[in-house]
């Protein structure tokens, strides 16, 4: 019999997991542009946003492993766990300066934390004995690192303390409330799954006005940490080991698996719409809190932009200070491309290979911003001088970038690099593998060397090119990224820079393992007969027309990057474009500078 309460929870809770990614990604959307400065002061500016949203919907299928366990092997998602758990983790060091030892503090009494109570829930058998000692561990380690805290009088260990009790509190109801069920995973009974992120929220910022006096906007970053890492540790570590039961057919299972509907993924998301919804219902305003944050390098571009539309706006004045900036700008980018000793600040142009009519140009423009002036017909004047100058700086400064040809064979020697060592694990797996294809084709091992192949090769470009400013590839071709001071990108702008790289090594690890597959363990058998009598094998034939697809997907996604780097103005493609990255050339040969206009273009002058 149909029990009729029972199955509207269900269509309840199947309508809520559809609708919660929607929304939140609203409520992110909205306080990274409606709030941005703030979004920025605690961590969730545009680059978060990037990062959660379309970076998680592009690393859907990349899954890296971790370990076998038992029969099975146990993986965590990119998309589901890890840019989640990279998130909670970055946002400490703006809301618990210094940033790394407070990650450091709170992250190792976690693991100590996560560690005995995993030990228990392995070691005792009897669930209730087993409850009431999660409980106990739960609640008595923050309570500990608590009064030393205090006694010590240590206010960096104190805030990793406050962290570590929400994050306690949401890891012990969660446990309370998740199910393992061998085959299938980690399940949690919905609304109950909602209570832990939404009270932990409501809490942070219910308290902040007492741990963070005057910063109370950090208790939405704290939120967002207890949510992600309390479910992480609640339900995907400490309900794992029931997964694992001998006998049972090998499985893979991913923490964070679901991807943008897992709860480790959503759970932060809900603690921080109920922070920002409970920090709104306070009346608490949204000025950057914390240290301040060194100012964005502004686009030459954008700058300009501004001008048009203060101008079309009627705010004349204002154009013209954003005119006689972005000319500015541009000579200061020029610089900085090309490698020239800072100029002084009343004469931006000197130093450059430019006509003397182009540091006349800015002078005048100077003078008309500095003046005052109400007229349109200046405004617009002023608008064609500082496209003039915007246009001249990024041609001195576009052969510093990066060819399209270079960056081309760069990504497929890296390509090659990361894609051969996994090609010969993937023939090694499919020899020593017994079973047809079919069973091939379902063997676990085979299947977590193919999902993982996306997440490694996606690691190496992003920590090649953070601690080293480039990969293998793009060295032999003396390119490198830089972000917009010419240093080498921050974590976060070369994880966003790379999330686009993602579709490629997905299609790039199935396919050629695919291929691998039928080339050397075709199913069919026998022969077929092609034109002229000339017989084929099924199993080459699968392996081409497998690659061919490998090799059309890569030519398609290759086209949008192109197309992006040919159509911006500096060379970027879209991962560039959000990240705020540059690709280089190394070398500056002086010889290669262009050669500068020796009149200024009619209509363009505005003195």
């Amino acid at each position: 019999m149909i029990d009729p309460v029972q199955l509207a929870n269900d269509i309840a809770g199947n309508v809520a997991l559809l609708a919660f990614p929607a929304v939140l990604w609203a409520l992110l959307y909205v306080l990274a542009w409606e709030h941005g400065s703030f979004a920025t002061s605690i961590g969730f500016g545009r680059r978060t946003f990037w990062l959660l949203l379309p970076g998680a919907l592009l690393a859907t299928l990349v899954l890296l492993p971790v370990a076998p366990v038992a029969n099975d092997w146990l993986a965590i998602s990119f998309a589901g766990a890890l840019f989640p758990i990279l998130v909670a983790t970055l946002t400490f060091e703006r809301f618990s300066p210094p940033g790394t030892r407070s990650a450091v503090a709170y992250l190792a009494l976690l693991i100590v934390e996560s560690a005995v109570l995993l030990a228990l829930v392995v070691f005792v058998a009897a669930p209730r004995i087993q409850t009431e000692a999660v409980i106990a561990v739960a609640v008595g380690v923050p309570v500990v690192a608590g009064a030393v805290a205090l006694v010590g009088h240590r206010a960096l260990l104190g805030r990793a303390v406050f962290v570590l009790g929400l994050t306690s509190g949401v890891l012990l109801f969660t446990f309370l409330i998740a199910v393992a069920i061998p085959g299938t995973g980690i399940e949690e009974s919905f609304p109950a799954y909602l209570l832990p992120p939404v009270g932990a929220g409501a809490i942070a910022a219910i308290v902040a006005e007492w741990v963070f006096p005057g910063m109370e906007g950090f208790a939405l970053p704290v939120a967002y940490a207890a949510g992600t890492f309390g479910v992480l540790v609640g339900a995907d570590v400490l309900r794992q080991p029931p997964l694992y039961v001998a006998g049972t057919p090998a499985g893979l299972y991913a923490i964070g698996g679901a991807g943008v509907l897992d709860l480790v993924y959503l759970s932060g998301l809900l603690a921080l719409a109920a922070a920002y919804l409970t920090h709104l219902a306070l009346g608490r305003g949204f000025s950057p809190v914390g240290a301040p944050i060194p100012e964005s390098v502004p686009t030459p571009v954008g700058r300009l932009g501004r001008a048009f539309r203060a101008g079309a706006e009627g705010r004349i004045e204002e154009a013209l200070m954003d005119s006689a900036s972005a000319g500015r700008e541009a000579a200061a980018q020029a610089h900085l491309l090309l490698a020239l000793p800072e100029p002084p600040a009343d004469r931006p142009w000197q130093g450059l290979p430019v006509p003397g009519w182009v540091v006349s140009d800015q002078a005048n423009l100077e003078a008309i911003a500095r003046s005052g002036s109400t007229d349109g017909r200046e405004g617009f004047r002023g608008f064609l001088t500082a496209r003039w100058l915007v246009l001249l700086g990024r041609e001195l400064g576009m052969r510093r970038f990066g060819s399209v040809g270079a960056r081309t064979v760069a990504f497929l020697l890296d390509l090659l690099i990361v894609t051969a060592p996994a090609a010969a694990l993937w023939v090694a797996l499919i020899e020593l593998t017994p079973g047809s294809i079919v069973d091939l084709a379902g063997n676990i091992p085979f299947n977590t060397a193919i999902y993982g192949y996306a997440a490694v090769a996606f690691l190496y470009f992003v920590l090649a090119e953070t601690f080293a400013g480039r990969t293998l590839g793009k060295a032999a071709l003396r390119i490198a990224v830089r972000d917009r001071r010419m240093e080498r990108p921050h974590l976060s702008a070369a994880l966003l820079r790379n999330v686009s790289k993602l579709p490629t090594l997905t299609v790039v690890g199935i396919g050629v393992a695919l291929a691998l597959l039928f080339l050397l363990r075709s199913g069919a058998g026998g022969n077929l007969p092609l034109v002229g009598g000339l017989p084929i094998p099924v199993g080459f034939l699968d392996f081409v027309v497998a690659l061919g697809f490998v090799l059309g997907g890569i030519a398609l996604l290759g086209a949008v990057g192109v197309l992006g780097v040919l159509l911006t103005s500096e060379r970027q493609r879209f991962g560039d474009l959000v990240a705020g990255t540059w690709v280089i050339r190394t070398t500056r040969p002086v010889e290669e500078l262009p050669t500068p206009p020796t009149a200024a273009p009619g209509g363009a002058r505005s003195g």
